[in-house]
């Protein structure tokens, strides 16, 4: 964030691709973070968010059973702060993990970041296995294939001409769903995932296989 605040809005607007408008909404999120965290300046990390995925989950309307729960079982990836557990205080901020900027003379945040978010996650699952639901570009920053357990991810696609495809915001959704499902379903072991059927989503075995899992349902009306 050191490095973050010292960007000026001209500089953020071209390099984040957002408008003069919210690169100057940014500069002053990040202008006004500051430590240390507490409940007046800060929120809990799984209420942060507010993109396709976490509006799906709905954490606002989770119980204290279901965020106990998630506290344990489900970690958010964040380009600023890492690993994060669902009841962290964070601060906001704008900062997207595929953006080609890091601190320092790295060239983007993977190389920021380099194994620590990998073996992070691996100390949290302790060889337990772990159901992937993020894009593409998060997954990438906690090297999947080199997890010590096995890593499920799963896709959900929807009936097009035929077939199935991705739809990426029906996609961002299902991805969500799934999250809350886990929780509020308290999936302790993956074949539990097989059971997911929110919003006509069934488990397709031929489109499946020990890695990669694909939920398919009829075209949305």
């Amino acid at each position: 964030m050191a490095s973050l605040r010292t960007l000026s809005p001209a500089e953020l607007s071209p390099l984040m691709d957002i408008s003069p408008a919210l690169a100057e909404e940014t500069a002053t999120k990040h202008l006004d973070w500051s430590t240390p965290f507490h409940p007046g300046n800060s929120v809990l990390a799984i209420l942060a968010f507010h993109g396709e995925v976490y509006r799906a989950m709905g954490a606002e309307r989770w119980n204290a059973t279901d965020l106990d729960f998630a506290q344990g079982k489900l970690r958010i990836l964040s380009g600023l702060y890492g690993l994060l557990h669902p009841l962290d205080l964070i601060q906001p901020y704008r900062l997207e993990m595929g953006l080609r900027w890091a601190p320092g003379q790295e060239g983007n945040l993977y190389t920021h970041w380099g194994d620590s978010l990998s073996h992070a996650l691996a100390e949290d699952a302790d060889g337990a296995p772990i159901v992937n639901l993020a894009s593409q570009e998060y997954a990438k920053a906690v090297k999947l294939a080199g997890q010590p357990g096995p890593v499920i991810t799963c896709h959900f696609k929807e009936e097009r001409d035929g077939g199935f495809k991705m739809i990426g915001t029906y996609a961002k959704h299902a991805r969500g769903l799934m999250a809350k499902f886990i929780v509020q379903e308290r999936v302790e072991n993956i074949d539990g995932l097989q059971a997911f059927c929110e919003e006509g989503y069934r488990f397709n075995s031929h489109l499946s296989n020990d890695s990669e899992w694909t939920f398919t349902r009829p075209t949305p009306h």
